[in-house]
């Protein structure tokens, strides 16, 4: 009997077995509340019901909550709500309650511990059903300003983004003026100085006058004035047609060509051997081809070997001046050499066939058109950026963290939370 009794009194009253984290996620999967089997909460289903869906409407807060039982410690209910979210996979704030309506704590990834415990503060004083729904309300309201907040940043950011990036354009604008009329002006020095160029040969081919048509003008005499006048031709119509520096050099390549033939021609005229076809005089290229390399250096600078016709080289060897080629320049005239980077294709050609730029790099050492042909070295920079992984929640349990701050209301202490 006394057997029977005790089964009577204590038989079914066991207690109840704790919710673990799988379960509370599964609840809160399609619910923003749910309610512990041994929470020991007096709430209704109509509270139930009203809770959820105060908390379901405050959509930019997000917001989902627990009831526990009473007794347990910040740290478990934190490292719970963490779980719990790690497993639902979505949610901004989560928040555990106890049966009394009295200790509250949360986690989240848009609120501060500080504006946590400013919530959970402002809510003291009420039961569940009152807690819960004014802490939802303030919590939208808070993400309502900070949406707000973070709108006007962004359009005052955009504002000053846009200034910038205007007044980035304005400069770029007034550079890039600067730097065409500079390349206009520098164009237009180059022509003149190329057409000089082109007319002197043109002027050198008709002296000569000769009839190419003249049955009895020697074939190979007719054959290198034909070359030459063949190469004046080339030279005037791509001088027409250049629009950019760079076109110059075939100029100039047609130029040394006619130059050479016209030398040629002569001494065939005069029965002389025919010259070699060596690079033009450096000091002067409408000279024509050089007959030796003499030692020479600009004031300043180091003595380097440089190809010179005849006149230019007897003047070197005897300490006097050479006849150099002065270019346009400005206001005046300067040295092709020393007359800017529009002038580096114009010499470019004229050594083309000997070494090019090769045989320039040596020659123009310590001059201006020297300190632009050294090239741009230099590739791009690697661009990465590493990124922490992006992850929710750490493990079922462990410290509260992963991305979330941790707040909590005024706890008294209690034990570990069992089944969590």
């Amino acid at each position: 009997m006394i057997a029977a009794v005790m089964l009577l009194l204590f038989g079914f009253a066991a207690p109840a077995q704790a919710d673990d984290v799988s379960q509370i996620a599964k609840g809160l999967t399609n619910s923003r509340l749910y309610v512990t089997t041994d929470s020991g909460a007096s709430l209704t289903d109509a509270d139930k019901a009203e809770i959820n869906s105060a908390l379901a409407n405050d959509g930019d807060a997000d917001i989902r909550a627990v009831v526990v039982k009473p007794g347990h410690s910040q740290q478990a209910l934190g490292s719970m709500l963490k779980a719990v979210g790690n497993r639902v996979g979505e949610g901004k704030t989560y928040v555990a309650i106890d049966a009394n309506g009295r200790e509250m704590v949360g986690v989240s990834k848009d609120l501060s511990s500080k504006e946590i415990n400013q919530l959970i503060a402002q809510t003291s004083g009420g039961g569940i059903k009152s807690r819960l729904t004014e802490f939802g309300s303030l919590a939208e309201k808070k993400a309502d300003d900070q949406a707000r907040s973070s709108m006007i940043g962004a359009f005052v950011t955009l504002g000053v983004v846009i200034l910038l990036l205007a007044a980035a354009f304005a400069a770029f604008l007034v550079v890039r003026g600067k730097r065409r009329k500079r390349e206009e002006q520098q164009m237009a020095e180059l022509k003149q100085g190329v057409e000089e160029d082109v007319t002197l040969l043109g002027e050198d081919i008709a002296k000569l006058d000769l009839n190419v048509m003249d049955q009895k003008l020697d074939p190979e005499i007719r054959s290198d004035y034909e070359r030459a006048m063949n190469s004046y031709d080339e030279a005037k119509s791509a001088t027409a047609k250049a629009a950019k520096p760079q076109d110059m050099q075939a100029v100039t390549t047609a130029l040394e060509d006619g130059r050479y033939y016209m030398t040629a021609t002569r001494a065939r005229m005069a029965g002389e051997p025919v010259p070699e076809k060596r690079a033009p005089c450096f000091f002067n290229p409408n000279h024509g081809p050089s007959t030796q390399d003499v030692m020479w250096a600009p004031p300043g600078s180091t003595p380097r070997s440089v190809p010179a016709c005849e006149a230019d080289a007897q003047a070197v060897l005897s300490g006097g001046n050479p006849d150099i080629r002065m270019v346009p320049y400005g206001d005046g005239r300067r040295p092709y050499w020393d007359a800017g980077p529009a002038y580096g294709p114009y010499a470019g050609g004229y050594y083309s066939s000997y070494g090019g730029m090769d045989l320039l790099s040596g020659m123009m050492i310590g001059t201006m058109l020297g300190s632009m042909m050294g090239g741009w070295g230099g590739g791009y920079s690697d661009m990465g950026a590493g990124a922490g992984d992006m992850g929710g929640f750490g493990g079922d349990g462990g410290d509260v963290g992963g991305g979330w701050d941790f707040g909590s209301g005024d706890f008294g202490g209690g034990g570990d939370f069992g089944g969590f």
